[in-house]
């Protein structure tokens, strides 16, 4: 089961498939179709209080994502 820290929940992997699935592995910045390459990002990020729920995840491809969060690391 992937789950990158104690910050998510155990149902984090079930969550992202559900979240790929809804977007239908479309990357919602580029437009580019991500299945096996996708990543689930948060628009509010976990570090401002941003929940894990579907409406505040969205699908990215993963060079989009390193782009995103690369600048959201303090």
């Amino acid at each position: 089961m992937y789950r990158p820290s104690a910050l998510y929940p155990l149902y984090w992997n079930k969550l992202r498939f559900k979240v790929f699935e809804r977007d239908r592995y479309i990357c919602q910045r580029c437009g580019r179709y991500c299945k096996g390459m996708a990543d689930c990002h948060h628009i509010r990020p976990i570090s401002r209080g941003g929940p894990h729920t579907m409406d505040n995840l969205i699908t990215l491809c993963h060079s989009c994502h390193e782009s995103i969060s690369l600048h959201r690391y303090y």
